[in-house]
């Protein structure tokens, strides 16, 4: 029988390799969990902090500072503070509230306590005037809508627009710069008026010339057409006209001066 004192002891001892595997298993475990720990704060910050839409009807309402354009930016100011819900909520109540808004970009930065909403304003083109009242403004868009009084400055006749589509419409925003430029007609633009499917518009200038110019075709030929013609009749009997463009396309600039035959000019 043996003795047991005489027994040999063994002490495992790990390969080198092994303890190598080992300790960079144990590393990427820690590293996964300090990982896990930041990403789980991080979303904690962004769900409280930011409220997207997942918010329910229940949380805090955002506070919004509005940048714009003045008048329009402190009478939004003034309506988003009374608004409820988000940020988006109050974007999307702000631009059915005032027409003149097209857009609303909405920020907010980590170190802000309210989220910024910034105004993106229409351009106006014109004053609009329906049935001899204001309308509010024809946009570059060819669509008219109302804006707050002083939002915009405009320093060129308003349009009548009772009676025009959509199109036409569209068609006059677009021809606009060009036929209220400086020195575009024989004499200064003071009105322009829609007359009719058939007859287009109309335009009156400040000396008393009434232009029929039809429909919003051939902008600048008949601009300078009618320059020309209406300095050769002045030239031969100063004074006021009545010009008509409506058959522009088949070469003719009708002129009528005042209590005389309609003349017909190539």
């Amino acid at each position: 029988m043996n003795n047991p004192s005489t027994r040999r002891r063994f002490k495992v001892v790990a390969r080198p390799k092994q303890r190598a595997r080992r300790v960079r298993a144990f590393a990427a475990v820690a590293v996964v969990a300090v990982l896990g720990a930041v990403a789980f704060v991080t979303v904690r910050k962004l769900v409280s902090e930011f409220r997207m839409p997942l918010a329910t009807a229940g949380d805090v309402d955002d506070a919004a500072v509005v940048e714009g354009p003045e008048p329009l930016r402190s009478l939004a100011q003034a309506a988003a503070d009374t608004l409820p819900g988000t940020a988006g909520d109050k974007a999307e109540a702000l631009k059915a509230k005032f027409p003149s808004i097209s857009d609303i970009r909405v920020r907010r930065s980590w170190t802000e306590k309210s989220t910024t909403l910034t105004l993106i304003v229409r351009r106006a083109v014109a004053g609009a005037m329906r049935l001899g009242k204001p309308a509010g403004f024809l946009g570059d868009d060819g669509e008219v809508f109302a804006a707050p009084e002083g939002a915009f400055i405009l320093t060129g006749p308003a349009v009548e627009v009772a009676g025009a589509s959509a199109a036409e419409l569209s068609a006059l925003a677009r021809e606009w710069p060009i036929l209220s430029a400086g020195g575009a007609f024989p004499a200064q633009l003071t009105a322009m008026s829609y007359s009719s499917p058939e007859n287009g518009w109309e335009a009156i200038l400040a000396d008393g010339t009434v232009v029929q110019w039809g429909r919003l075709e051939w902008t600048r030929e008949k601009l300078s057409r009618l320059s020309e013609a209406v300095a050769d009749a002045q030239a031969k009997e100063p004074g006021a006209f009545s010009a008509d463009l409506r058959w522009f396309e088949d070469g003719k600039v009708l002129l009528k001066p005042a209590a005389a035959q309609v003349g017909k000019l190539r």
